[in-house]
């Protein structure tokens, strides 16, 4: 796609974003099609929105929410990569192991949060907990399925250059299964945030879920829609950020690589 095709489409979609927030502001505020208690305005959400980047306790929330998404998710990868290698790898484990994994991967995973609150408690764990175990069933699984891609032909040559074991493992299997093991970390990094908001909403002592839950009790929704816009600029920070990884590591990446979840 050309880059003159990209503007086109940049500009079509911010064009698409302006006509709903003009038709939100006037169904609320001239054609009285909702009630402003129940869906503020955007005018009031995006003052609610520079209020929050000034007050401290919101950076408080902010920064408590992120440690334990980075951390999650980081273990979540660690543990993605080395299992989903090692089970797409030794045939013995993919029969025997790999059934289990998709079970679990089909366990309704967020009614567990309310059991990791009451066994971790209602800080940092049981949200970091949560984000792993959200995050690291895609990129397990993703891993896995793109071992089963490598070309033969790679493997044979890798041991004709004297590459055994674990440094056939990084320096052939690896690089081969990247595009995959990326776009199941793009998948689990948006399920992680979920994971935290989820614990913070449930049981949480901090962070923006936490927040969330405390600003819609009062019903302050300006703010409580101002927090859902930092929730989505995270999340969609994340993506962003793991695709141009994807494109600078994985360039031959393309886009038909079908992502578990």
């Amino acid at each position: 796609m050309s880059r003159r095709s990209d503007l086109r489409y940049v500009l079509l979609l911010a064009a698409v974003v302006v006509v709903l927030l003009v038709f939100w502001q006037l169904a609320v505020t001239r054609l009285g099609l909702v009630e402003e208690a129940f869906l503020p305005p955007p005018t009031d959400v995006g003052a609610a929105f520079v209020d929050l980047l000034g007050d401290p306790e919101f950076w408080d929330a902010f920064v408590f929410s992120l440690q334990n998404l980075f951390a999650g998710l980081a273990l979540a990868i660690v543990v993605g990569l080395v299992v989903g290698l090692t089970v797409g790898w030794f045939p013995v484990l993919h029969f025997t192991v790999a059934p289990f994994l998709w079970l679990l991967y089909s366990t309704p995973k967020v009614a567990l949060a309310p059991l990791f609150i009451l066994a971790l408690g209602l800080g940092s764990a049981s949200k970091i907990a949560l984000a792993f175990l959200l995050a690291v069933f895609p990129i397990l699984l993703n891993t896995m399925e793109g071992v089963e891609t490598v070309n033969g032909s790679l493997i044979r040559a890798g041991r004709v250059f004297g590459f055994r074991g674990p440094a056939l493992g990084l320096k052939i299997v690896l690089p081969a299964t990247l595009p995959f093991s990326l776009a199941g970390i793009q998948r689990g990094s948006a399920l992680a945030f979920t994971g935290v908001v989820l614990g913070e909403f449930l049981g949480g002592a901090g962070g923006l879920g936490h927040r969330l839950e405390q600003v819609a009790f009062d019903f302050r929704m300006d703010e409580a829609l101002a927090i859902v816009l930092v929730m989505v600029i995270v999340a969609n920070g994340l993506l962003l950020t793991i695709s141009a990884a994807r494109r600078k590591w994985a360039p031959w990446y393309e886009a038909g690589v079908r992502s578990v979840g």
